[in-house]
């Protein structure tokens, strides 16, 4: 392919992805509007992260800001994860026969379909941080108002990944949706480390956590948080991004294979 074939065929991917990104904030701003979502969906997401805070004052030293990092961060994947289940929005609005048939791949859609979740889950986890930190003790320093954020959409993204994979799965499962995403943030919260540190849950979990999101991203956040940002929070970062990518590959995958097998069968729901 010459290069201006393949910048050619780049940009009518992005603009695909552009898109699709658009339906999906479209569908999300029929939901909330920006009042609802700061004095209902936004308030509740700090209560969540509160209520944990609070736990961890009855606990004992350090516990409360142990607590509050963890679930403010969790929240961010926690709308990542959100994506298993927005995914099968296209089937039930009855528009994934027209992706199937179109000639374009239903898997840029579908990817592009619940990227609002990633802009809204780190509002949430960096807005609980700001807002609720000082309670639990947290201050954060210039250098770590820098970092976090920054930090905080590479958990977004790799937890997105994951939603998308989860998503492939139950696509045509639509009553499975919620179980899934919600079995997975549960797990999510057990071995990745938001709750007690990874490797408290003994081996097996804790070598489960190493191969999802947010274990090495919240470590990272932990260490900047804790002033010690350095070479060894970048490798954290370069391993939760190197998670992300693998399953992306594999939603990618999926949705590919469940794409060509609809075109050749003719069944243009992605069934069986």
């Amino acid at each position: 392919m010459s290069r201006t074939a393949y910048a050619s065929a780049t940009g009518r991917r992005a603009r695909v992805l552009g898109w699709a990104a658009r339906a999906g904030a479209a569908d999300y701003g029929t939901v909330f509007t920006w009042k609802t979502w700061l004095l209902g969906w936004f308030v509740r997401m700090l209560a969540q992260v509160l209520f944990f805070a609070t736990i961890g004052h009855l606990l004992g030293p350090g516990q409360a800001r142990y607590l509050l990092v963890g679930n403010a961060v969790a929240l961010v994947t926690l709308h990542g994860v959100f994506a298993s289940a927005s995914t099968t929005w296209e089937l039930q609005y009855g528009t994934l026969p027209l992706l199937v048939a179109s000639p374009t791949s239903p898997t840029l859609v579908l990817v592009g379909r619940s990227l609002f979740w990633l802009p809204d889950g780190v509002a949430c986890g960096l807005g609980a941080l700001l807002i609720l930190g000082p309670t639990a003790g947290l201050h954060p320093t210039a250098v770590s108002l820098a970092l976090i954020p920054a930090l905080l959409v590479l958990v977004a993204v790799t937890s997105y990944c994951l939603g998308l994979f989860l998503g492939s799965l139950v696509l045509t499962a639509v009553d499975l949706r919620n179980v899934v995403s919600n079995a997975a943030f549960t797990v999510m919260l057990i071995v990745c480390g938001p709750e007690v540190p990874s490797g408290a849950v003994g081996p097996v979990l804790a070598r489960l956590g190493q191969v999802l999101p947010l274990t090495h991203g919240l470590l990272a956040v932990r260490e900047v948080l804790a002033g010690r940002a350095d070479a060894h929070t970048a490798a954290l970062a370069g391993w939760e991004t190197l998670i992300g990518a693998c399953w992306l590959a594999a939603a990618l995958a999926v949705l590919g294979l469940r794409a060509r097998r609809s075109r050749r069968d003719g069944a243009a729901l992605f069934l069986g």
